[in-house]
Order: C-alpha cells, then structure tokens, then sequence
C-alpha cells in the first residue's frame, strides 16, 4: 500500500448543490446579518430619542414660576393719599381691566370707571378700560379741581379715543370723565368734590 500522497493536503469540501440553492443561501445569511444590524441600531435609535424627549418635555420648574406669576391677573398699585397713606383699589375681575387699572399712574378705579359710561355708551368693551384710564390719568396730571363739563381737552381725548362715538355719546363721556377726574382728584387730595355728579359717586 502507497503512503504517497498520505501527507498532501485534502481538496475543499465542494457544495455539490445547485448554483440557485447555494446563492439562496449565501443571500439569506446576508439578510439575516443586516436585519440584525438594522434592529439593533434602530432600537439605539429609539433609546437615545426617547431620552432626549423626556428631557424636553419635563417641566422646567424655573420656567414655570414665571408663568405662573404671568398669568394671575395685576393687582391694582398702590396710590397714596395727601396723609401719605396707601390706598388700593379693588382688583377687577376681568384681565383687560384689571390691566388698565394696575398701569394707572393715580390709582384709578378702572371698573368704576367702565361701568360708568356703559351707562351711556354700552359699545364700550372691557378692552377699552386701558383708553379710559388714559384719559382720566392725563386729566388727573393737570391738577385742577374744577374741570368744566364741556372741557375741550378731555373731548379731544374722548374723541380720539373712541372715534365711533355719536356726539351725544362724546357730550355725555366727556362731562362723565371731568367729573370722575374731579371726585378721584378730592380723594387723592382728601378734599370733597367741587361739583356733585349724577351717578352718586
């Protein structure tokens, strides 16, 4: 018996299948290994976005102070009296005047001053406190106790800001704002209002 070729190297192991049989097989190992590859990168993916989503949708507590803070309604300032002494208003209900009210420069009483010419004009709006308010502050800085029912200044200002209004309604506003003008004038000096008013104070 020959010991020739005992040493010599055996020749690979051929697949003796068909060629389709075998390129079936070396294209399922393909797309087993990159759907591998795809899952586990697609659930790094999904890990790392829903860390970063939780980090954006928790409430940051030093935001959500100032908010808080924003959406609670002004308080009326704080308008001293001729002793010196504070006098708040009451704080109104609605955002838009109790806005009017805390930007007075004297303190006025925004609702008061609202509800009085929707007895003439009831078009007026909450909205339209911050006009009036206006008004009666540019009125008040004048200094003068005794303001005249037809004053062509506070007339001008009424009509200016309210355009739309008839001349009875601008007639009526602007004897209703010098007379308002007059009373808060009284109260910030504690002296008494020089003429009475037909809406009893």
């Amino acid at each position: 018996m020959s010991t020739r070729n005992s040493g010599a190297p055996r020749a690979p192991h051929r697949d003796e299948r068909p060629a389709a049989a075998r390129l079936a097989d070396r294209v399922g190992g393909i797309r087993l290994r990159t759907l591998a590859r795809v899952g586990v990168g697609g659930l790094a993916i999904l890990v790392i976005g829903l860390i970063v989503s939780l980090a954006f949708l928790r409430p940051d507590e030093r935001a959500a102070a100032p908010a808080a803070s924003a959406a609670a309604p002004p308080s009326a300032p704080l308008v001293a009296d001729a002793n010196g002494r504070p006098q708040p208003g009451p704080t109104p209900a609605s955002p838009p005047v109790a806005e009017a009210q805390a930007q007075s420069r004297f303190g006025l009483n925004a609702q008061k001053l609202l509800d009085e010419m929707r007895t003439h004009n009831p078009d007026i709006l909450d909205a339209d406190a911050l006009k009036l308010v206006q008004v009666g502050d540019a009125n008040l800085a004048r200094n003068q106790a005794n303001l005249t029912a037809d004053d062509p200044q506070i007339r001008d200002q009424v009509r200016a800001a309210f355009p739309n209004a008839t001349d009875e309604q601008l007639t009526t506003m602007t004897r209703c704002t010098a007379e308002y003008v007059e009373r808060e004038w009284a109260r910030l000096h504690n002296t008494t209002p020089p003429d009475s008013d037909d809406h009893g104070g």
